[in-house]
């Protein structure tokens, strides 16, 4: 299964536990502090590659230091970055998360040459080969993904690349219209359950997943945290239910599931039990610190889950 992860890049720097930031000059010892590649294009690429997948990376990173790291954490962990867009000049999209004891990630972010990725950074011909072409992040692209980003999809579908799609911020109504054109060509959508009320102004998730498909998407599944997700096509609706686990960190758990659930489509799973390895692959994550805790392969995450 070869996946292309495009968009959102970025480099994570986590401790925990926090419990407030010290006033002034003070300081706080911590149990752990973490760095990692992640974002909803390099968080799902890395899990992507743990579960099995080959993988490759395209998104805009600056030529600084924080860069260089990011490229070296996400090739060490197999991701193919020779098409990640280097910009001279700009910083590397980067985010400070101190995690709370509870496990809620509160994000200090410097988004630095996140919507600088242009429609010549991303290979055609790559694209064709692709089995699925994942988009992280369209919300935070900027330009490209209304200037770009629907003809691309376009061409992915007619070449037989399935299309699946997460969001990063939690958006507003307008971002809709700038979706929409795109989601004609997208089979799965991935949001968490406030994503899509923001972005589709439904507070109901079945109503708010039907306006997603109206517009074009074929199935849009909704990561609803500890209640799992549910999974909404032209067929009906089916609510998985989350794994049981001590919560650490819920940092990529989105990523995770996304990583999860296209390996069981590629894998010949039935859209439930490809939900079922999602939601396996982000109870792992949520166990430990940072959007690559937790995935080892997928023989291990398909045991965890119980996933046949």
């Amino acid at each position: 299964m070869k996946v292309i992860c495009l968009g959102a890049h970025i480099l994570d720097i986590l401790g925990r536990p926090v419990p407030d930031i010290p006033p002034g000059q003070g300081r706080r010892v911590l149990d752990e502090i973490r760095i990692t590649a992640a974002g909803t294009a390099g968080g799902t690429a890395v899990d992507l590659a743990k579960l099995g997948a080959e993988v490759v990376g395209i998104g805009p990173v600056g030529d600084d230091v924080t860069g260089r790291l990011l490229l070296d954490l996400l090739a060490g962990h197999g991701v193919d970055v020779r098409h990640m867009a280097r910009r001279p000049g700009l910083a590397t999209p980067a985010t400070m998360l101190p995690i709370r004891p509870n496990g809620e990630r509160p994000a200090l972010h410097a988004p630095g040459a996140m919507a600088n990725l242009t429609a010549a950074d991303v290979p055609l011909d790559l694209v064709a080969e692709a089995d699925v072409l994942h988009v992280g992040g369209p919300d935070v692209l900027g330009d490209f993904t209304r200037d770009a980003l629907p003809d691309l999809l376009r061409f992915a579908a007619a070449h037989g690349t399935v299309v699946s799609m997460d969001l990063l911020s939690v958006g507003r109504p307008e971002l809709l219209d700038v979706l929409r054109p795109a989601w004609e060509h997208t089979r799965y959508l991935l949001p968490n359950d406030d994503q899509i009320r923001a972005v589709t102004g439904r507070a109901d998730l079945v109503e708010a997943a039907q306006v997603a498909r109206a517009s074009g998407v074929g199935t849009v599944i909704v990561t609803t945290g500890a209640e799992g997700c549910l999974v909404v096509t032209e067929g009906g609706v089916e609510r998985i239910p989350a794994l049981d686990v001590p919560v650490v960190d819920t940092t990529g758990c989105g990523d995770a599931f996304s990583a999860g659930f296209l390996v069981g489509l590629g894998s010949g799973r039935a859209l439930p039990d490809a939900a079922r390895l999602g939601t396996a692959a982000a109870a792992l994550v949520a166990q430990g610190l940072g959007s690559d805790a937790g995935i080892v392969d997928l023989p291990s995450t398909l045991a965890f889950g119980a996933v046949a």
